[in-house]
């Protein structure tokens, strides 16, 4: 899909609730020249084999569903550049907040948070059924 850059971003997870803990990454390397506004995703690891982009909800990733292993928050900086991701359809059971800029290119390495409903604990990797933007702090 072209080259790839690297995409610094914060360090350190920040704690929503308790439980609650938005995502971030250390230095995780994004995908290369995306337009800003939307969450990517995609069906590999490391940013290929792209699925689908989103500027706005998605109460049902349809045929992304628990198909994904990498995404790249790239909305536009400001209110509502976040996202939560969930692992049920219409913004259901567990879910994880990821901030505005955050590549995770490997979703193998990525759990929802703890008692935030059915699928807590699970793994993120071919887990994700939808999402919607937020503001995390």
């Amino acid at each position: 899909m072209g080259k790839l850059r690297t995409l610094l971003v914060g360090a350190a997870l920040a704690a929503l609730t308790v439980g609650v803990t938005p995502l971030t990454a250390q230095a995780s390397s994004g995908p290369a020249l995306l337009p800003p506004g939307s969450l990517y995703v995609y069906y590999n690891t490391g940013y290929s084999g792209w699925c689908d982009d989103w500027s706005g909800e998605a109460p049902d990733w349809g045929s992304c569903r628990n198909q994904v292993s990498s995404l790249f928050n790239n909305g536009y900086p400001g209110n509502l550049d976040d996202i939560w991701v969930y692992w049920g359809l219409n913004y259901t059971g567990a879910r994880r907040g990821v901030y505005q800029g955050v590549g995770l290119s490997d979703l193998r390495q990525w759990k929802f948070d703890a008692n935030t409903g059915p699928g807590s604990g699970e793994w993120l990797n071919d887990n994700i059924s939808s999402h919607r933007w937020t503001n995390l702090p």
